[in-house]
């Protein structure tokens, strides 16, 4: 073993080695006065933001001609973009901008490079509108901003218009009514929910967090905390836990214990169930032949949930890692170029990606070729509450093993909501 990871410590040494060589032969590569910015990005090739970042770095590039350059290292996938930063952060060799994803943010404060992005937001208020508070907030820490989220995973849930005119209901404006309008579907012949409890159980825990998230400022907060929740016990969790429970025993489909994405995916796509709580990547698949009915994409509805509440997930996101005086302007202004407001709207309308500030306006022509995309832009600017998804809440040993476990012994009234909160936490205390 010791002779194992030593081999490993040599390797990761030499790898070390050869990646700072990278970041310093790339450095050097414009000898002419202009600061070149080091960028290291798995957004490229067939990743699904490769085409808006290809137009946001070459755009850059030409504006800035002459002063600053971003000279990019592709990398060929998010993991392997997160295990390289990993391992250049262990010797201080991150580069200018890094995407501050998985465990790189915590390793670039702790070794001293993640610059405070707290000044710069201060000089520059008109740059901090156009962000937003909520996304300012996601990459804050102990009170310091470390980034800036490229995108907004923002979100309420799709529903089968024809469906709800067929059971005489309408979005939902309270849980109540939620709940009667899940009961009317049933009456009518459909499924009303695409719920399971395998894998991370993704569509179930978006409404239990909207429950939560939605009834007052406490819980909400609770739902946006900055760190890993431990203690689940409140009122308001067992309530969403209680009304899940009704949910999974009286308006799911009889697999939904043990099911798992692609099958409730299915059922909504071939108009068996009514209501998909699910992201704005889902959207094409509503005019994919091979994966939904035809004519479905017109069928589709898109709302927020009770009470006025979106999920609003962001990524910590750009980060400058450099102390070099003469780069940390540069950086700062990669950083504007890649998250204003006209930044934004090219990541909307390029790759779909939803906006991170409230200050995107929306083309008419971009609201009529993509009009779910459009009204979930609309309704974010309309909603009271915003929160996080379970994902980024719990822990991963209670956010897949844990509720896979003990979301059957709820349904099957082998626990109580009360007790399934006291083992949440109990499952949370492991970490």
């Amino acid at each position: 073993m010791k002779k194992f990871l030593t081999i490993l410590a040599i390797f990761a040494l030499a790898m070390c080695t050869v990646f700072a060589q990278g970041s310093r032969d790339s450095a050097s590569a414009v000898d002419d006065g202009t600061i070149v910015i080091n960028y290291p990005t798995y957004r490229v090739g067939t990743n699904v933001t490769a085409g808006y970042t290809k137009v946001l770095i070459d755009s850059f590039n030409e504006h800035f001609e002459g002063k600053y350059k971003v000279v990019i290292e592709e990398l060929p996938s998010d993991v392997a973009y997160q295990e390289k930063m990993a391992i250049l952060a262990t010797t201080n060799d991150l580069p200018d901008i890094v995407e501050g994803k998985g465990p790189v943010i915590d390793l670039a404060i702790r070794n001293g490079q993640a610059v405070d992005l707290t000044p710069f937001f201060e000089k520059d208020p008109g740059f901090r509108a156009e962000v937003g508070m909520p996304a300012i907030e996601s990459n804050t820490i102990n009170g310091k901003i470390y980034g800036v989220p490229p995108e907004n995973q923002a979100f309420g849930y799709f529903y089968n218009k024809e469906m709800f005119k067929k059971a005489g209901i309408k979005p939902a404006e309270t849980w109540g009514e939620w709940m009667d309008n899940l009961e009317k579907l049933k009456r009518a012949g459909y499924i009303p929910l695409t719920f399971f409890t395998g894998e991370n159980s993704w569509t179930t825990q978006n409404v239990l967090v909207s429950i939560v998230g939605t009834q007052n400022a406490e819980s909400n907060a609770m739902m946006n905390s900055q760190v890993k929740i431990v203690e689940w016990d409140t009122p308001e969790m067992v309530y969403g836990l209680s009304l899940i429970q009704k949910m999974f025993q009286n308006y799911c489909s009889e697999d939904a214990v043990g099911g798992v994405y692609a099958n409730v995916a299915n059922y909504f796509l071939q108009e068996k169930a009514a209501i998909m709580p699910n992201g704005s990547w889902m959207i094409p698949d509503f005019s994919n032949p091979d994966k939904a009915t035809q004519a479905f994409f017109d069928k589709v509805g898109v709302s927020m949930f009770p009470n006025s509440g979106m999920i609003a997930n962001y990524d910590y996101g750009y980060m400058i890692c450099t102390k070099d005086p003469k780069k940390l302007e540069a950086c700062w202004e990669f950083i504007k170029w890649f998250n204003n407001a006209e930044a934004q709207r090219i990541k909307l309308e390029v790759g779909g990606s939803f906006p991170i500030g409230p200050k995107v306006e929306i083309t008419d022509d971009f609201k009529a070729k993509n009009p779910l995309l459009a009204d979930l832009v609309a309704l974010m600017g309309q909603v009271k509450y915003t929160y996080k998804t379970m994902n980024k809440l719990a822990y991963p040993n209670l956010v897949y093993d844990g509720f896979q476990t003990i979301y059957p012994e709820l349904i099957y009234n082998k626990i109580t909501p009360q007790e399934m909160v006291l083992k949440m936490t109990e499952i949370s205390k492991k970490n």
